[in-house]
């Protein structure tokens, strides 16, 4: 069989059952016999071997003698892959979950924009405050401000210099992007950016020009907590 058209396959099946798994669909959360899922899902064994080898890689099963193939809590999985971060936000969709996110981005923004207050070079500084421009006149559309938002936080993350920080900076930003396409399903729609935070925006971007690290974490400290109470109300 050709490689390519292989890898595919077993990417169609593991977005199935990942599909499945954050739905709820399997029963005590055990998946049926490899054979049982193989005919499911119109796959040789083989694929739905390298499909479950993957997703039990990344934590999201536990396979064990007598028990089957279990499915684990989804606050287990590794969350440091942008794929299962974005699966874990579409399984843990509440208040906890929105809390989760917001502490892990705690761990990586605010540090990152000290860094970039100290570190970043006159091209990525001019990088910083073009998306800070794009944000402060994008039009009225919530998409495109989160765009304009999103790639603002990108470019600061960037400017860090730490490989750690735009690793986990890149989970991060799945987390958001997905939560943000659940709270768009909702009825009412999601609010724009407040002034209050471009506000907050602007202090960082010009204490990040002006090399106060001090100031560029604190000001991305404010970004957070501001958000966090945004999507909270959003969705309790």
């Amino acid at each position: 069989m050709n490689h390519g058209y292989e890898a595919s396959l077993v990417k169609r099946v593991v977005n199935q059952l990942v599909a499945g798994i954050v739905s709820g669909e399997y029963q005590d959360n055990v998946l049926p016999p490899q054979v049982i899922l193989s005919k499911q899902h119109g796959v040789s064994r083989t694929i739905m071997r390298e499909a479950l080898s993957i997703l039990i890689s990344r934590r999201m099963l536990d396979v064990r003698p007598k028990t089957g193939t279990r499915i684990k809590p989804a606050r287990e999985w590794l969350i440091m892959d942008p794929e299962v971060a974005e699966w874990r936000m579409r399984a843990l969709h509440d208040p906890d979950c929105i809390r989760r996110l917001i502490e892990f981005r705690a761990l990586v923004d605010p540090p990152a924009a000290a860094l970039a207050a100290t570190r970043a070079n006159r091209h990525q500084r001019i990088a910083i405050n073009a998306a800070y421009q794009r944000l402060l006149h994008a039009s009225p559309s919530e998409p495109l401000q989160s765009a304009a938002e999103e790639a603002l936080q990108a470019a600061i993350v960037d400017a860090s210099g730490d490989e750690v920080l735009r690793q986990m900076g890149s989970v991060v930003r799945v987390g958001i992007r997905t939560l943000k396409a659940a709270l768009r399903a909702q009825p009412h729609p999601l609010p724009r950016v407040p002034d209050s935070q471009l506000g907050d925006y602007g202090r960082l971007v010009r204490a990040i020009e002006t090399a106060d690290a001090d100031a560029a974490r604190t000001a991305m400290s404010q970004v957070l907590a501001r958000t966090a109470t945004l999507w909270i109300e959003e969705i309790a």
